[in-house]
């Protein structure tokens, strides 16, 4: 279970993958043109240009989830483009939640609340990603969450452009932390289902799940 959904029709996927093709660029240069935007967004964040920061943050997160698209569309998947995808999303997350924690923990506005919930948030989304590639070297495959990469990044561009840092953070240090137990439990069930000799896939009682990214590609948790 997801709170927002997470694809959009093939097609809409393959046409929007090769119009952003015939541009030139690459699925792994999207993906770098994500993680730097990102950063960027977080050099704002640091400097507590919340607003522009979101801004920022929801046009590098659109090169982010195209890049699936344009792997799809131009037959340019590969597995180092999973992991390099993976990895940048994982950055991008600390990059962001860092760059709060340099504007929150300065003396003239010291925020203990915010910097204990930037560390809560910090590690629920460790914990989310981590739960999804432990349980897959054991043949779970998990694809849903409450607070999936999507719902993370869409509650933290909200934030920023309204500059409500803390409610934002509240509310990320809850859901990150109740996916990560939500992934445990759905990795027990198949784990146990497993051991008893009836196989099964962790989300097998559930509807075909999309891919975690809106066009084709993934999130990276």
């Amino acid at each position: 279970m997801s709170l927002l959904p997470h694809s959009v029709s093939s097609d809409i996927s393959e046409r929007l993958g090769r119009a952003v093709a015939r541009t030139g660029l690459t699925p792994n240069s999207l993906t770098l043109i994500g993680l730097l935007g990102m950063g960027g967004a977080a050099a704002l964040a640091a400097h507590g240009m919340f607003w522009q920061a979101g801004v920022v943050m929801l046009a590098a997160a659109l090169f982010d989830l195209l890049d699936g698209a344009v792997a799809r569309a131009t037959d340019r998947a590969s597995d180092w483009g999973a992991v390099f995808d993976a990895v940048s999303d994982r950055l991008a997350d600390f990059a962001l939640l860092f760059g709060l924690l340099i504007w929150m923990s300065a003396a003239e506005r010291f925020d203990r609340t915010a910097i204990v919930l930037i560390a809560v948030s910090l590690f629920g989304s460790m914990m989310v990603s981590y739960t999804r590639s432990k349980a897959g070297e054991f043949g779970v495959s998990i694809r849903t969450g409450l607070g999936t990469r999507l719902e993370r990044v869409l509650i933290m561009a909200i934030g920023l452009l309204s500059s409500q840092i803390v409610p934002m953070l509240w509310l990320l240090a809850v859901l990150t932390n109740l996916t990560a137990l939500q992934r445990w439990f759905i990795t027990w069930r198949a784990m146990r289902a497993i051991e008893q000799g009836a196989p099964m896939t962790a989300e097998e009682d559930e509807p075909p799940q999309p891919p975690d990214s809106p066009f084709g590609g993934t999130v990276g948790d």
